[in-house]
């Protein structure tokens, strides 16, 4: 700033030439020039402004402008303040001084709020009068700013602490004396004279439980301690009561680690440690109740997320537990349940509908069992869907027992329009291979004496009092196919393959089976012709029963018929539904041609 004041032009300034000015201002001017402080000089009637280069930032923009100026015109936004103060001095001959004044300065183009400290002091002049001033002082802006947001934090961090939920305190000392404790932390003592006291006189009732050493070695350590769910034996208000606190300890350090207290913070969780042993002990109820019934419970999210099911459900399906959450429920159906059942499912989700439907289960023995499906949705208050929850019922042996009732039903009566043609077709055999009366009586006595002891092998639904008994497969099929066959026709069926013994339920389902072949072949197939023939063989392979039926003529091609008819109808059924096993049945010009494949440990049932 010397440079600059010795190359400004002077001589328009009322201060005139420096080599005019006198010795007072001249002195002052070199102790401003060289001080390293902030420092500046306000000469004359209307205070024309010197300063040096560390006053120089506090006009900031005004600088070097305001060099020569009057004061009032380069400190126009803050003359209603400093103004007087000026005056004061010229007027008394006193100095005068001032800390975090508030000058409201513009800055950047907008009116601030700034903070200084400083001074002014007379400068006499050669005649004893005062003739300018002298000014120090310095910017206290941020720390008067930084200040004011310690105090207003320390204000809202009170008033925190005051208001807190949560029970806190701050422990003083090694003796752990109660310095602070906000209203809920008085709450939960249940007393108000604690401050003041250490933690053994103001609650002597935690002292035997603990407490106090582990106050010690949080303070002695400086390494703080959280507990949860702390059983604690507290004397409020004259009753002694067990509560549950989460708290913490946090040891408090002031300077190069001088430990000064411990801060606690606790929150009583009595309640929710209530609540949450009551919704265990619910849960084990409910847990309880539905893995005591025999059906199997599941539940679901409102879109219908498989998120829960009971030990039945695991016990009668053999998956892993989870194994079928989500979307893979619908995998344990039978292929040909599976679109169906997620129609029906996708309905109930889309309308609230109940979901209600009948389907095949996969067992944990592998077999597919028919089961009934129900849920009801649960709504809120709002009528929104809440949850789902359904059941499955194991309805196969009722379903199987019913399915054998109708097609009991069903096979009498069949059976009756079969044993009246098949009489009538005996007569008409017997008739045109007899020469008497007499003869022709013995030969049907003989044919339907065979029919009636089939009759006795073929009974579906026998009554559980008649006795269980075994067949060899061979013998079943001799004295099944003799009553269709006249004497000439014998040499027409011939019978191969290893002795087999078949249990009672096999040995009816076989028998029915040979029978509507055997009967099958007469009306519509080879036994009809002269020279038809029906080669029978059967052979293991592995765990399963092979039985081929295979027809052959030349006389006439046979016709495949335009529609499966009952007794097609009732051997698939007899194979897939007593023997386990699978048929295939071909059509050819020679006649029919048939493969069942049985399991073998049916065929002892």
């Amino acid at each position: 700033m010397g440079e600059r004041i010795r190359l400004f032009d002077w001589t328009t300034n009322p201060l005139g030439p420096p080599e005019s000015w006198p010795q007072s201002l001249r002195s002052a001017l070199s102790i401003c020039l060289y001080s390293s402080f902030p420092t500046a000089i306000y000469w004359g009637p209307d205070f024309r402004l010197l300063y040096n280069d560390a006053w120089s930032v506090i006009p900031g923009e005004r600088h070097p402008w305001a060099l020569g100026r009057p004061a009032k015109e380069v400190w126009s936004d803050i003359w209603h303040v400093v103004g007087p103060q000026f005056e004061n001095v010229v007027a008394t001959g006193e100095g005068f001084s001032t800390y975090d004044e508030m000058l409201p300065m513009v800055r950047g183009g907008g009116q601030q709020e700034t903070y200084w400290n400083y001074s002014i002091s007379p400068i006499r002049g050669e005649d004893g009068k005062v003739a300018g001033i002298f000014n120090q002082g310095n910017e206290t802006t941020q720390i008067v700013l930084a200040r004011r947001n310690a105090q207003q934090e320390i204000a809202r961090l009170s008033l925190m602490f005051e208001q807190a939920p949560g029970a806190t305190a701050i422990l003083r000392g090694a003796r752990h004396v109660f310095e602070i404790a906000n209203p809920a932390y008085l709450q939960l003592v249940g007393r108000n004279d604690i401050l003041g006291k250490s933690v053994d006189q103001a609650l002597p009732e935690v002292a035997s439980q603990g407490f106090i050493e582990l106050l010690d070695t949080v303070y002695q350590s400086g390494e703080p301690y959280a507990g949860r769910a702390i059983p604690v034996v507290l004397d409020r208000n004259g009753i002694s009561e067990q509560r549950h606190l989460d708290f913490v300890f946090q040891p408090i350090s002031v300077g190069a680690g001088d430990r000064y207290g411990i801060f606690v913070q606790a929150t009583d969780v009595t309640d929710t440690i209530r609540a949450v042993a009551a919704l265990r002990e619910s849960e084990e109820r409910y847990q309880a109740i539905v893995n005591s019934i025999d059906q199997m419970i599941w539940s679901t999210l409102p879109d219908g997320y498989h998120d829960y099911y009971n030990d039945r459900w695991y016990e009668y399906t053999g998956v892993p537990k989870g194994s079928t959450d989500g979307e893979a429920w619908n995998g344990m159906f039978h292929p040909d349940d599976q679109e169906r059942a997620w129609k029906v499912w996708r309905h109930s989700l889309a309308t609230g509908e109940p979901y209600h439907i009948e389907y095949r289960l996969r067992h944990r023995s592998g077999e597919y069992r028919w089961v009934i499906g129900r849920a009801q949705c649960i709504r809120n208050e709002a009528g929104e869907i809440i949850r789902w929850y359904g059941t499955c019922t194991d309805l196969h042996d009722l379903k199987m027992a019913e399915e054998a009732r109708q097609l009991l039903m069903q096979e009498l009566n069949h059976r009756v329009k079969n044993l009246f043609s098949l009489f009538s077709a005996m007569v008409s055999m017997t008739g045109r291979s007899t020469n008497t009366t007499a003869e022709m009586s013995a030969a049907l006595k003989e044919r339907l004496q065979a029919l009636s002891r089939a009759h006795d092998l073929v009974r579906i639904g026998a009554a559980d009092s008649m006795p269980a008994h075994s067949v060899l497969l061979i013998h079943l099929a001799e004295q099944i196919l003799a009553p269709h066959l006249s004497d000439a026709q014998h040499g027409k069926v011939s019978l191969t393959g290893p002795e087999i013994l078949l249990g009672e339920k096999s040995a009816s389902a076989m028998a029915l089976i040979l029978h509507e072949l055997a009967t099958n072949a007469i009306k519509y197939g080879a036994l009809g012709h002269a020279d038809g023939k029906v080669i029978i063989g059967w052979e293991f392979a592995g765990d399963v029963l092979v039985l081929t039926w295979s027809e052959s003529n030349v006389s006439a091609a046979i016709a495949k018929p335009t529609s499966t008819g009952f007794g097609s109808r009732l051997i698939k059924s007899a194979v897939e539904g007593q023997l386990g096993g699978k048929v295939d049945i071909v059509w050819k010009p020679s006649g029919a041609q048939v493969r069942l494949q049985l399991s073998r440990a049916r065929l002892r049932d």
